[in-house]
């Protein structure tokens, strides 16, 4: 009888040091994984703030002055300076751009560099939608000569479409801008890059603030607090677990 009890003891005794293992080793990964993660936002915030710093930089360098040349790769976010005149002709929309909760479009007009048959798009910014889609609304575009300056950017030349068909000029909205496409379906020479107008000048909309931003870094340290908060829930409560149970036993 005391036999199979020392018996019964170690048995109990086996599973529950397999137990109390299972729980640290469960524990331990939950802890890695958290803490890596947290390490992770870490990175990614450097990242960021390096991206940021690049585009500030950029910002504030000296302006570029935008002519017929075709311009070099690594202008983008730097400001510019163009002297020509705007071109309602081949005007296109770009559609489902949100702002403030509301739907709209930003507006993107050719201009004609001076004494050249160069162009360069121009954002001129975003407008709210209509009615209806079938109601498009009304633009007023400059017609005189004049000196525009803003900060240049390259559309992404990958990009997803539901679009069953390529867009041509005559549709007016598109859903992606394609500058490739655009130069097809224009026939003149244009600059590889989008001049964001600057806010105030003639011809300007409402201009939707930069994705680089400190509020970009500021996300993903904030996360990093959030996943290190957790790791130390878990320690602290795999902790306090762990002496309840010595206690009791």
């Amino acid at each position: 009888m005391l036999a199979n009890h020392d018996l019964r003891i170690r048995r109990v005794n086996r599973v529950s040091t397999l137990y109390q293992l299972s729980c640290a080793l469960g524990v331990a990964v939950v802890l890695s994984v958290l803490v890596l993660l947290g390490f992770w936002q870490l990175q990614r915030a450097q990242e960021k703030q390096m991206l940021v710093d690049r585009y500030e930089a950029r910002v504030n360098a000296k302006s570029v002055q935008v002519s017929q040349t075709r311009m070099v790769p690594g202008l983008e976010h730097f400001s510019a300076r163009v002297e020509g005149q705007f071109e309602e002709q081949h005007q296109i929309l770009l559609d489902n751009r949100v702002h403030g909760g509301r739907v709209g479009y930003d507006v993107l007009t050719p201009f004609r560099i001076q004494t050249s048959h160069t162009r360069i798009l121009v954002n001129r910014g975003w407008v709210p939608m209509g009615s209806s889609r079938a109601r498009l609304p009304v633009l007023e575009t400059p017609g005189q000569a004049q000196i525009i300056s803003g900060h240049l950017y390259r559309p992404p030349e990958r990009y997803f479409s539901l679009e069953k068909r390529l867009p041509t000029l005559a549709d007016k909205v598109w859903q992606n801008l394609d500058l490739k496409r655009f130069h097809t379906e224009a026939g003149y020479p244009l600059q590889p890059y989008v001049l964001r107008l600057d806010v105030g000048l003639p011809g300007a909309y409402q201009q939707l603030s930069p994705r680089y931003s400190d509020q970009w870094v500021d996300r993903h340290r904030g996360y990093a607090v959030q996943w290190f908060g957790l790791a130390l829930v878990v320690l602290v409560g795999s902790v306090g677990f762990a002496w309840t149970h010595r206690v009791k036993h």
